[in-house]
């Protein structure tokens, strides 16, 4: 009987340390990470040790001269500042990343190619025959290739070259302009409605414009701005080598890039150490604004800037953002 008293108490005291051991395994197993949604996403690395990882990370007591602000982490999602950030204002040129993002998908799929030539319309001529626009100048009766139309778009902001790539398309800007409306709906845009492809007022279009009335314009917030940049350059990352291009060439003329931020641009002393993006705007009913883009010991930002007063100031007002944010981390 004792001996049997005894074996049991051995197997309870075996099974105790059994159990613990087990206890502590589970304990120290990582749990999985899930990647989250741009709308829902938490802090999961920063590259930092898990202790010192922030959980509330958010710019405090800074002035920004801006209509509409918006600054988000890229890798988590987390919002850092805002400023009306859900306020619907015009764009301008900026809503070109929409026709950016078309344009890729309508390559992916093959619809088109880089190496697809596309006749100038009228308008298209007319538009980037424009004097005040910025424009690269088409000539009638020539065709470019998409690559050559892209890129002036994308560094140059060319006008004439995003209503010529929006026809080549969808053989209309009418039909585009449904395209990036629909888009907007796919991406959750909520802020955001398209009424042609370059980003200038309607009335800058003169007979030419198609969808809404005369007076109309782009209009997007610059949340839904910040969530379109994040998706373009997810999906295409490959983007930023073509908007990082110092200028862009046609004819022995260069057209300079329009974000002077980029280290490479260097222009006025804003140059930017890790900025490689993204896109800038201005019409008098917008004012200047600027999508950009920074990254810097693998933390990306993307930063909106709507509604300044002067080419310069939207990149200041810019750079305050990038050190309060980097100064956080």
């Amino acid at each position: 009987m004792k001996k049997l008293i005894f074996v049991i108490i051995l197997v309870l005291f075996t099974s105790g340390f059994y159990f613990a051991g087990a206890m502590a395994k589970v304990e120290s197993e990582p749990m999985p990470i899930k990647k989250a949604s741009i709308s829902d996403r938490k802090i999961v690395t920063l590259g930092l040790p898990e202790q010192k990882i922030p959980r509330f990370l958010r710019i405090k007591h800074i002035e920004l001269d801006a209509s509409s602000v918006f600054l988000m982490n890229a890798n988590t999602g987390q919002v850092l500042f805002e400023k009306n950030s859900d306020t619907s204002l015009p764009t301008a040129s900026m809503s070109k990343m929409m026709t950016e993002l078309l344009v890729l998908e309508a390559i992916d799929e093959q619809h088109l190619s880089w190496d697809t030539n596309v006749s100038i319309s009228d308008y298209a001529y007319a538009i980037s025959s424009q004097p005040g626009f910025a424009s690269v100048q088409l000539e009638k009766g020539n065709s470019y290739t998409v690559k050559a139309l892209f890129e002036a778009m994308a560094v140059h902001s060319a006008n004439g070259a995003a209503i010529a790539l929006a026809e080549a398309v969808a053989t209309t800007e009418e039909k585009f302009v449904k395209q990036m409306n629909q888009k907007a709906e796919d991406l959750d845009l909520k802020d955001s409605r398209f009424v042609n492809s370059s980003g200038l007022d309607n009335a800058h279009l003169g007979k030419y414009y198609s969808v809404g009335e005369f007076e109309d314009t782009n209009t997007m917030s610059a949340q839904d701005l910040a969530k379109l940049a994040e998706h373009l350059i997810t999906e295409y990352p490959e983007l930023l080598g073509t908007i990082n291009e110092k200028q862009y060439v046609r004819n022995n003329k260069s057209y300079p890039n329009t974000n002077w931020m980029l280290p490479n641009v260097s222009a006025y002393g804003l140059a930017y150490e890790g900025v490689d993006g993204l896109k800038t705007g201005y019409t008098d009913q917008a004012g200047y604004g600027f999508t950009g883009t920074v990254e810097r010991n693998g933390i990306r930002l993307i930063s909106v800037v709507m509604g300044t007063s002067s080419k310069m100031e939207r990149f200041e007002e810019t750079e305050k953002l990038y050190d309060a944010s980097f100064e956080l981390y």
